[in-house]
């Protein structure tokens, strides 16, 4: 008999939960079959076995937490001895005095997919689930921008701000505490474990699926696509490849862009103190999210932007709800202004100058914010060579709605193609072109894409906006339904914001909506739904919403369309 001890996890941890048993007494194992799978904090893994042999017991159970060291399995056979020969076979070519040498590969695959963002990992599971041999590639961290430095860990700032914000606010509900204050050390230490969590979760995915991946950055030569780095020489050949490269934060071309001090939405992430002020330059979702989170954290908050109106795509009575708020907060704007220079003074400070009503102004920081849009990350790849177009504003990869570039072997998905920068909406692409690839004839469709803003109140919007409708002379008519009227939003103390509702006039289709206030961003996902599948609003009077609920706001201006609200007038 023996007795199999626990050895590895991921990363450094020593103790993790036991997943999912995959075998049970009196089976037989070789080498290399997964035993269980373990969840700690820092990710997932496969317990392997070392051994050939029959499973005698199971000495741990599911849900149960397991530490390096703890015995796991009683078997009877022998450790393999292919394994133990792989093992130096494989020390060998590793090393040569010391010095590692690349892994030479040579990989034949379905699909392959180059980048491991929302779009690529979504794409490379999708692919997977329906039979393809696949490959992905990621230069940097798996979850790209979204997962590593954009949409995940800023929500986790987020929380972190609301927190704060609820606390300070805590005795309008009856509750005492003494003064809160943030340590942004430790906020950062819990975006990085949630990120770190998410990571682990992907690779624990792409193992289940039996993807390959490697980690290093892709270059084509001819149609084959070459990865070279210290640890990896592969060549890779795939009858079909997606491109999923992703975008890069833009900075302005103005004196002082280049200060150290001078941050993009990544570098931002990775403050370990709080400013006592920020200029944000930029009044776009990005910018805006930014100037809640460290408005509530204490900074003094200056956004600069160039257009009329920040959130300047939204319509004007969301941007009336979130301006207003921004006074109440004392979160400083200046619209129809643009940046001239960033200087930085003696003592560190970083001093804006900018134009407004042909006035030159300065605004001083100890951090400026250049959050100024996304630029598709074209030269990552060169398309020219591979007849590869761009679309018609140059600025993104061509597509189809299978998401086909102008060479056929070739798909391109996400930030890459300009279409809608969003993460979600890469991830669908991915399911569209691998289901494309793979014989399905689907067609990716943007009129019912959900967009989320997480400022204070959040925004979530979907479909045709009034504005849109305006400008394309669409006859529609209007519901709208205030949270001042909501019972679940006055006990939240969020009676900020609205339910907006917009449809045909003549059909009663519903094209398009907008939530502001308390769960928005979780409320769109209902007229989401509505949307897509182009619904009446006459079927839905007569469904019933939970009640106190905030959902109850979407019936209200549901109903508001055609006889009113019920509790508002």
């Amino acid at each position: 008999m023996i007795e199999i001890n626990l050895k590895k996890l991921s990363g450094h941890d020593k103790s993790a939960t036991v997943g999912k048993i995959l075998v049970s007494e009196n089976q037989r194992i070789k080498a290399g079959d997964i035993l269980f799978n373990a969840e700690s904090g820092k990710g997932n893994v496969k317990v392997k076995s070392e051994y050939d042999g029959t499973i005698l017991k199971v000495l741990i159970k599911e849900g149960e937490e397991v530490k390096i060291g703890d015995a796991i399995f009683q078997i009877h056979g022998e450790k393999s001895s292919v394994n133990a020969e792989n093992a130096k076979t494989e020390k060998k070519s590793s090393y040569s005095f010391g010095i590692a040498k690349p892994k030479k590969e040579d990989v034949q695959c379905d699909i392959a997919i180059i980048g491991g963002g929302p779009g690529g990992y979504v794409a490379a599971i999708r692919a997977a689930q329906l039979g393809a041999k696949v490959t992905l590639i990621e230069k940097d961290r798996l979850g790209g921008t979204c997962l590593n430095y954009g949409c995940i860990p800023t929500k986790s700032f987020v929380k972190s701000a609301h927190l704060l914000d609820e606390i300070k606010h805590a005795e309008q509900f009856g509750i005492l505490v003494d003064e809160p204050k943030a340590d942004m050390a430790k906020i950062v230490d819990r975006k990085d474990e949630v990120v770190s969590t998410l990571v682990g979760g992907i690779q624990y995915l792409l193992e289940s699926w039996n993807i390959k991946y490697i980690n290093g950055e892709a270059r084509l030569e001819g149609e084959a696509i070459v990865v070279k780095n210290k640890k990896v020489d592969a060549t890779i050949q795939a009858k079909n490849i997606i491109l999923a490269v992703g975008s890069t934060a833009v900075k302005l071309n103005i004196p002082g862009a280049d200060l150290e001090k001078v941050l993009t939405n990544k570098d931002i992430l990775e403050l370990k103190e709080i400013p006592e002020s920020l200029t944000i330059i930029g009044g776009g979702i990005i910018g805006m999210e930014f100037a809640f989170i460290f408005n509530a954290l204490g900074s003094q908050v200056t956004v600069i932007e160039y257009m009329d109106t920040t959130l300047c795509t939204l319509d004007d009575d969301i941007i009336e709800v979130i301006q207003l708020e921004c006074d109440q907060r004392n979160i400083k704007y200046f619209c129809s202004a643009k940046a001239g220079s960033i200087l930085e003074t003696d003592s560190g400070k970083l001093i804006t100058e900018f134009e407004k009503d042909e006035k030159r102004q300065y605004t001083i920081g100890d951090y400026v914010l250049m959050s100024v849009g996304r630029r598709a990350n074209l030269d990552s790849v060169e398309l020219e060579a591979l007849n590869i177009e761009l679309n018609e504003r140059k600025n993104g990869i061509k597509v189809n709605n299978q998401m086909r570039t102008t060479n056929n072997k070739f798909y391109a998905i996400g930030d890459v193609t300009n279409i809608i920068q969003l993460a979600h909406v890469a991830s669908h692409q991915g399911i569209v072109a691998v289901e494309n690839i793979l014989g399905q004839n689907i067609e990716m469709k943007y009129e019912a894409i959900p967009s989320a803003v997480f400022v204070s109140p959040e925004i979530g919007t979907v479909g045709i906006s009034e504005k849109e409708a305006s400008e394309k002379n669409l006859n529609i008519k209007i519901g709208k339904f205030p949270f001042a009227a909501n019972g679940k939003a006055l006990t939240l103390g969020s009676p900020e914001g609205f339910v907006k509702v917009i449809a045909d006039s003549e059909s009663d289709v519903i094209l398009g909506a907008a939530v502001v206030g308390p769960n928005a961003t979780d409320m769109i996902a209902t007229f989401t739904f509505l949307i897509e599948n182009q619904v009446t609003f006459d079927k839905l009077s007569h469904t019933v919403f939970a009640h106190p609920t905030t959902a109850e706001s979407i019936h209200e201006a549901l109903l508001s369309l055609k006889d009113g609200a019920i509790h508002f007038a």
